[in-house]
């Protein structure tokens, strides 16, 4: 009978070790290692962000104390009924302006325009203006001129055209530039400096006023002196 002899007995091998005492050695101070280095990278970025919160306190502050001055410069705060009251003389500015615009655009944008080149074609060479206010149903006219004579029919020849139908510019008034005001107290008509005023030429100031055509003869025109209105 055939036999099998086993000659291997595991037995007598030399045991595995899987973790020596070296192996442990060198995976402890690997570890140890790494917790030292986070340790240090944490303690860093502990440091960095107190560093951070002390320069936000630090602008905190700063603009807190720029805030405070700020408020110290501020304006007292003022009544609601003072405020209303200076409001009032602003709006009412504010209606008359719109009231003067309504009523201009009603009168046509081209007759403004129209009235000015009619006065810049028709005025004498002996005269000029140095003002003018129109306003629908009124036109007041303050020159001067060196010669009185050319100024009833240069009026006239305004009176006749179109544009001033239905006004009659008959409230005409003179003086002589440079001599006193009259007795009523009032300025001059022109003011031209003392050139003119010391000027060999008669000079002579001129106000003239419209009137509706119907209430003319109601108008008072004052009369220049002897010899120099026509």
């Amino acid at each position: 009978m055939a036999q099998q002899v086993n000659l291997l007995t595991p037995i007598l091998l030399a045991p595995r070790r899987h973790f020596s005492a070296l192996t442990l050695l060198q995976a402890t101070g690997l570890l140890v290692a790494a917790g030292v280095a986070a340790a240090l990278w944490m303690r860093h970025r502990d440091h960095q962000a107190e560093a951070d919160h002390q320069a936000l306190l630090a602008r905190y502050a700063t603009e807190r104390q720029q805030l405070a001055v700020a408020q110290a410069g501020l304006p007292p705060p003022q009544d609601v009924g003072s405020l209303q009251q200076q409001l009032q003389p602003l709006e009412a500015g504010n209606a008359q302006r719109g009231a003067l615009l309504a009523s201009l655009g009603d009168a046509g944008g081209q007759r403004h325009s129209e009235l000015l080149a009619l006065l810049g074609r028709s005025l004498p060479e002996s005269a000029w203006l140095s003002e003018l206010r129109y306003a629908p149903g009124r036109v007041e006219l303050v020159g001067g001129t060196l010669d009185t004579g050319v100024l009833r029919p240069w009026l006239g020849r305004l009176g006749a055209h179109p544009l001033l139908a239905g006004q009659e510019l008959s409230a005409l008034r003179v003086e002589r530039l440079g001599t006193p005001a009259d007795g009523t107290g009032g300025r001059p008509l022109l003011e031209r400096g003392d050139a003119l005023a010391r000027s060999p030429l008669p000079v002579w100031a001129f106000r003239v006023v419209s009137a509706p055509a119907g209430a003319a003869s109601a108008a008072s025109a004052t009369s220049a002196p002897p010899g120099a209105a026509p």
